[in-house]
C-alpha cells in the first residue's frame, strides 16, 4: 500500500472518530441559533450529587434578572426575613400654640417600597404623616417638609444600565427615597401625569412616529414626533413627587405648610415611623414581578448606610464563607439589568445547593415561581408533567435568556437543580424557550416515572403580575 494511501486511511477514521465523538456528545439543546460556546446548562441531581448535564458551567455569562435569586439569597444568609425598613418623619423645632416653628423631616432609608402599588401595607404614608402631625397639635409649619436623602449614599445608575432603558419603569434607579414604585404614567400632548411629578420638562423634535428619551438624571424628556403617548415611565427624582403629596395631604388636613427658610431650634419630636412590609414580603414580591426597583433595594439592606460596592462586598463575603468559589464572577447590581454582569452556572449551582440545607431551604425555596402557575413562570411547561414541580427564576434581555431554580418532587421536596444562561442566542426567544421546554422534559421524564408517590401537586397561589 502506497504511504499516500495511509494517509487518506488515516484522514477517514479520524473524521469518523470525530463525527461519532459528535453524535456522542451533542449540545443539549436543538434549536439553531444557539451559540454553543455562549450557552451554560447545569442539571444536578441532589439526592446523589450527580451533574446530569453539564455544559460550560465555568464561562461567566450574563445572568440577566436570574441575578435577583443571588441577591435574595445573600439577604437570607445576612438579615432575618421578618426585618422590616424603618422610615421615621420627625418635626424639627419648637412647638408653641399648635405652630412648628421649624421643618417636618422625613428621613428615608432606601426603602423601594413606600406607596407600592404591589404591597398594599406600605401604602398610606402622606395621610400616616398628616396623622401623627394632628396628633401633635400642630395646625401651621412654618418652615418646609424636607426629604432627608443625606442616609443613603451613592444613589447614582449602575454601571452597564443601558441608555434606552433610563426613561422607562423597569430602569428606575434606586434612591434615598422611593415612592410608589418610581414611576408614573405620561399622558402626551397634555403632559398629565398620575402622581404628580414636579420640575419635568419636554423637548420637542421634528420627526416621525413618537419617540421618547430621557438623558441619566435629567428631568427633560426628548419627544420626536408628535403622536399621542400614554405610558409609564421612571421618575427621575422621586423625593419631589413624595414631598409634594405630603405636602397637599397635610393642606387637605387643614395644616398648613409655610415652606420658609427657618433654622429650628428644640428638640426632634416623633411624628410617625413608617415601617416597610416584611423583607420576606418583599423579595417574594420581587422575585414573582422580576421587579429591579426592590431587588436593588435589597441589595442596599445588606449593607445599610453603606455604598452599592459596600454591599457587594458583603455580598461576596457571604458566599466566600460558605466555600463557594467567586472565579469568574462579577457582580454590578442586584436586580442584573446591568450587561457588565456575569456569573458561572456553577456558581449559581453552588448557591442553589447550599440554600437547600435546612436554614434557609423553607423561605428561599418558596420564591421561586412554579412554572405554569406564577408570575414570569405562568406561561412556561404550561399543562405538561413539570408544571407546578419546576420553580425558577427568569432573566431576559436582547440577546439573553436565563432560568434558575429547582425540581420538586410529588411531595414537595427539591430533587434537581437547574440552570440554563443562553447568551449571544440569534433564534427566536419563543422557540427558544420551546427547545427549553423540551430538554427538561425530556431529561425528567424517567424521574417523574420513576416516584412511587402518587400524590397531586396542588396549584400554588396564583400572581396577577406577570413579566
Amino acid at each position: 500500500m502506497r504511504f499516500g494511501s495511509h494517509i487518506k486511511i488515516k484522514f477517514i477514521l479520524t473524521g469518523v472518530l470525530c463525527l461519532l465523538a459528535g453524535q456522542l456528545h451533542a449540545f443539549p439543546l436543538k434549536v439553531r441559533g444557539v451559540d454553543t460556546l455562549r450557552t451554560a446548562i447545569l442539571i444536578r441531581d441532589l439526592r446523589f450529587g450527580h451533574d446530569i448535564v453539564a455544559e460550560n458551567i465555568d464561562r461567566p455569562l450574563i445572568p440577566a434578572s436570574v441575578m435577583k435569586s443571588v441577591t435574595v439569597a445573600s439577604m437570607l444568609n445576612l438579615a432575618d426575613i421578618a426585618e422590616r425598613f424603618s422610615t421615621p418623619v420627625v418635626a424639627e423645632g419648637r412647638i408653641t400654640d399648635g405652630v412648628l416653628e421649624g421643618n417636618l423631616v422625613v428621613k428615608v432609608c432606601g426603602d423601594p417600597t413606600i406607596e407600592s402599588q404591589f404591597l398594599p401595607e406600605s401604602q398610606g404614608f402622606a395621610d400616616s404623616i398628616a396623622a401623627g402631625v394632628k396628633k401633635l397639635g400642630i395646625r401651621k409649619i412654618t418652615g418646609k417638609v424636607i426629604i432627608d436623602e443625606s442616609d443613603f449614599p451613592d444613589a447614582t445608575t449602575p454601571p452597564g444600565w443601558m441608555a434606552e432603558d433610563i426613561p422607562w419603569y423597569y430602569g428606575a434607579r434606586l434612591q434615598g427615597a422611593n415612592f410608589r414604585d418610581n414611576r408614573f404614567r405620561l399622558r402626551l400632548p397634555s403632559k398629565t401625569t398620575v402622581p404628580f411629578v414636579p420640575d419635568l420638562k419636554f423637548n420637542y423634535i421634528n420627526g416621525k412616529g413618537g419617540k421618547i428619551d430621557r438623558k441619566d438624571g435629567s428631568e427633560t424628556f426628548i419627544v420626536t414626533g408628535n403622536r399621542a403617548i400614554n405610558d409609564i415611565f421612571a421618575m427621575p427624582y422621586p423625593y419631589k413627587a413624595m414631598r409634594h403629596e405630603i405636602v397637599s395631604t397635610l393642606k387637605d388636613k387643614g395644616i398648613e405648610v409655610g415652606g420658609g427658610n427657618v433654622t429650628p431650634n428644640g428638640d426632634e419630636l416623633e411624628v410617625y415611623v413608617h415601617e416597610s412590609p416584611e423583607f420576606g414580603e418583599i423579595m417574594q414580591s420581587l422575585m414573582f414581578r422580576s421587579d429591579n426597583l426592590m431587588a436593588e433595594g435589597m441589595l442596599r439592606a445588606i449593607a445599610p448606610g453603606g455604598t452599592r460596592a459596600d454591599a457587594i462586598t458583603e455580598e461576596m463575603a457571604v458566599w466566600t464563607m460558605a466555600g463557594i468559589s467567586g472565579h469568574g464572577l462579577n457582580i454590578i447590581d442586584g436586580s442584573g439589568l446591568s450587561r457588565d454582569n456575569r456569573l458561572t452556572a456553577r456558581f449559581l449551582g453552588d448557591v442553589y445547593s447550599y440554600m437547600t440545607t435546612d436554614a434557609f431551604s423553607n423561605e428561599y425555596l418558596n420564591l421561586f415561581p412554579r412554572a405554569g402557575f406564577d408570575g414570569t413562570m405562568k406561561n412556561f411547561l404550561v399543562q405538561s408533567p413539570l408544571a407546578g414541580r419546576v420553580a425558577m427564576k427568569t432573566g431576559s434581555m436582547k440577546g439573553v435568556q436565563c432560568y434558575g431554580g429547582y425540581l420538586f418532587d410529588a411531595d414537595g421536596y427539591p430533587t434537581h437543580i437547574i440552570v440554563i444562561m443562553a447568551n449571544n442566542f440569534r433564534c427566536n426567544r419563543a422557540a427558544l424557550k420551546k427547545d427549553i421546554e423540551r430538554l427538561l422534559l425530556e431529561k425528567f421524564d424517567v424521574s417523574l416515572h420513576k416516584e412511587t408517590s402518587a400524590t397531586s401537586v396542588a396549584d400554588p397561589q396564583q400572581t396577577e403580575n406577570e413579566d
